[in-house]
């Protein structure tokens, strides 16, 4: 009977979630792979072969680890909706057989709204604990809650009979993208655009907030954006969306997750840039990217892919900066330090004592600081400033 493969549900998805499984490597399970692949290389097969070798003895081929690191992402983590869609994969030291291995997932990154992440792998010697190979698995869910409609709403209409300017913000149902929200609302009539997770249900009531379910990663996601904006001229974009923050080193980063986070910093953000200057008003705009600490301030060696993008946002906004100013469009980054909502809503306590232990005047970086910066870079008496990367560190070095 074929075996039923397990099925976390999406909201339990979160960075540090492991799983772990025993397998037997057996003369019949090699031979049943070489097999079915054509792989009949002697290492791995010919025991006399092998004795004569520096193993001294017969090793598991690399592509069973693999294989192995495939079973627990669409059996185990996150199970029957797993689709891989890369992997990175290292051999340690050599698997000798037959053996017994355990086999442990680990989730390192994790994006509820793109459905996507990064499993780690570990293949060990069951008997000595040796690890053997680490396989990177990046994943997709390829049946995901059905997505909730969120009608085209009359941007134009709207505007006109308010008399507000519009700011567009991506990422708005994150929890800093959320926050900004909240606070422009009360000057400026906010399109708040999402991907899969719907708006906060007091943002979604709001009278001065549209909402816009668009892919920004795509060339027809900005072309709704265009669409939903229709004649409207667009005083704002504040980017604040982002695909997550994956860990670890940048050569065990499976390359589609470096190039996703690299996107994000830039493509995207041109791409946005290209859509405020095209529609803004004749007394200029404004243009505020959402950075981190961890680009070029105070990089990370553990969050390396997430510190070089971050460091790309803060390069693209430098280049931008004379090229918007030709339409009087100011463009800055605001870079904060770590704030306990977003990418960081599951830390624990002890994490946020460490960071505020790091921090001279005593406390975090919250939501309000970020948003209300990002406010103040809108208005009239910051129009001079542009091309600058603003942290928000509470005097850290």
């Amino acid at each position: 009977m074929t075996p039923e493969a397990d099925d976390v549900k999406t909201e339990d998805l979160r960075v540090g979630l492991t799983e772990t499984f025993l397998h037997e490597v057996s003369d019949a399970s090699v031979a049943s792979f070489a097999r079915v692949t054509g792989d009949h290389n002697p290492l791995h097969t010919n025991r006399e072969y092998a004795v004569t070798t520096n193993f001294g003895a017969r090793i598991v081929h690399g592509a069973y680890q693999v294989g192995l690191a495939s079973r627990m992402v669409g059996m185990h983590l996150p199970g029957r909706r797993a689709l891989v869609t890369g992997m990175n994969a290292r051999f340690v030291a050599p698997l000798k057989y037959p053996s017994q291995v355990r086999v442990t997932g680990e989730i390192t990154a994790w994006n509820a709204a793109e459905g996507g992440g990064q499993v780690k792998v570990v293949v060990q010697d069951a008997n000595t604990a040796t690890p053997t190979a680490e396989v990177f698995v990046a994943f997709s869910l390829h049946e995901r809650e059905p997505e909730r409609v969120i009608p085209r709403l009359g941007l134009p209409l709207v505007e006109s009979s308010s008399g507000l300017q519009t700011v567009m913000i991506t990422g708005a149902s994150g929890g800093l993208g959320a926050a900004i929200a909240r606070q422009l609302a009360s000057d400026y009539l906010v399109l708040a655009v999402t991907n899969r997770r719907g708006l906060a249900p007091d943002l979604e009531k709001h009278p001065r907030v549209v909402c816009q379910q668009a892919d920004i990663t795509t060339s027809s996601g900005i072309g709704t954006l265009s669409d939903v904006l229709g004649d409207s001229m667009l005083y704002a974009v504040v980017h604040a969306a982002w695909p997550g923050m994956p860990k670890g080193g940048l050569l065990d980063a499976p390359t589609n997750i470096i190039e996703r986070q690299l996107a994000f910093g830039t493509s995207q953000t041109i791409s946005l840039a290209r859509l405020l200057f095209r529609r803004a008003p004749p007394n200029g705009a404004r243009f505020v990217g959402l950075g981190s600490v961890a680009g070029t301030m105070k990089p990370v060696v553990t969050l390396a892919t997430y510190g070089l993008a971050k460091a790309a946002l803060e390069q693209t906004v430098r280049l931008l900066a004379p090229e918007l100013a030709r339409r009087n469009v100011t463009i800055n980054a605001v870079c904060p330090s770590y704030v306990a909502t977003g990418i960081h809503a599951d830390s624990g306590e002890r994490q946020r004592k460490l960071e505020v232990a790091r921090v001279p005047l005593g406390r975090l970086c919250t939501s309000n600081d970020v948003a209300s910066l990002v406010h103040y870079l809108l208005s009239a008496e910051a129009s001079f400033i542009s091309g600058q990367i603003i942290g928000l560190t509470g005097g850290q070095l």
